[in-house]
């Protein structure tokens, strides 16, 4: 009785809903032969953009695309690819081109790609970019920003200011000490898919990424059936639907463990879900523990700095502090 209260206690918090939008967008099916996303050019200076959040607790930027707009872009680290929606570029005018298949958490959608001169965002230019269209009604947003747009770039969610801010990589300017309050994570990986080894979920070596276009952490099953040897008794709390931006709806086990440790940064008390979605094959971790970390991990520090050229990430524990100290 106490897994289904806790399950429709969390469904009322939209705690899963929408949740693994990011993850839906990372596998793409081409049609046709079509260049690989190539990483950007890095901003020339500091940009700090006022950030908002959608109806699920993504965090959306201005972006403005061939000179007009600002329109609403969600900020996805997991998608490889930006995607815009379908009546954004009708009404941008944007000429329809090959036919792809973008595959989902739980399905795949048939759509065709168009073209973007120009995508800006910040001091942050990118040029010649292919984004695929999907329904509004399923996206939620105008668009979403993927790895083809941050990459090479020093991305810092500041979630105590509202803001995003996009600098140049730590690797490309001077060394800046760490400061006092400042948790490092060391990463691996290219292309932006920048993940770390050391990670721990309640004792099971596990390698974690963080999406910033998942509203809830979730784990593939290989990681949960490591947890049950580990702990036989480990039980569910009951299912929650994960729906993607392709459509379709998945379902989740939820779990509570006891500690997640990701290298000096631990959560206590965890809540994620399970379920073998498509971004774990897109990032080669379907046959190992894996964890998408998403917003509702990522939103209880005051920053998240994610630098693709150092290929480590930040967290700014002040909140934490704060709050123990309170």
């Amino acid at each position: 009785m106490r897994a289904e209260t806790e399950a429709t206690r969390l469904s009322r918090r939209r705690f899963v809903a929408a949740g693994a939008a990011g993850a839906a967008l990372t596998q793409m099916s081409w049609a046709q032969e079509i260049a690989p996303p190539q990483p950007g050019a890095p901003p020339d200076d500091a940009a700090r953009i006022a950030a908002g959040n959608d109806a699920d607790e993504h965090m959306t930027i201005p972006v403005m695309i061939n000179g007009q707009g600002p329109f609403r872009f969600v900020v996805d680290t997991g998608a490889d690819r930006s995607v815009i929606a379908e009546d954004l570029a009708v009404t941008l005018g944007l000429v329809r081109g090959t036919e792809v298949s973008v595959q989902g958490v739980v399905r795949s959608f048939a759509t065709r790609v168009v073209p973007i001169a120009n995508l800006s965002f910040g001091s942050v230019n990118r040029r010649n970019l292919v984004m695929p269209m999907l329904p509004r009604t399923y996206m939620g947003a105008d668009g979403y920003l993927g790895l083809d747009a941050v990459d090479g770039a020093r991305v810092t969610l500041d979630f105590a200011n509202r803001a995003l801010k996009i600098s140049t990589s730590r690797s490309q300017t001077a060394f800046q000490t760490r400061r006092s309050t400042e948790a490092y994570v060391p990463v691996r990986g290219s292309m932006g898919h920048l993940r770390s080894l050391n990670c721990r979920v309640d004792g099971v070596a596990t390698t974690c990424f963080l999406d910033t276009g998942a509203q809830i952490s979730v784990g593939n099953t290989m990681l949960l059936k490591s947890l049950i040897e580990e702990n036989p008794g480990l039980r569910t709390l009951g299912l929650l639907p994960i729906t993607g931006i392709t459509g379709g709806v998945i379902m989740g086990a939820v779990v509570r463990v006891d500690r997640i440790h990701l290298h000096s940064v631990s959560f206590s008390d965890a809540v994620v879900a399970i379920a073998d979605m498509a971004i774990f094959d897109v990032w080669g971790l379907s046959n190992q523990p894996a964890l998408l970390i998403g917003m509702n991990f990522l939103r209880q520090f005051a920053q998240v700095s994610i630098d693709y050229g150092m290929k480590e990430i930040r967290f700014d524990l002040a909140s934490m502090l704060l709050a123990r100290a309170g």
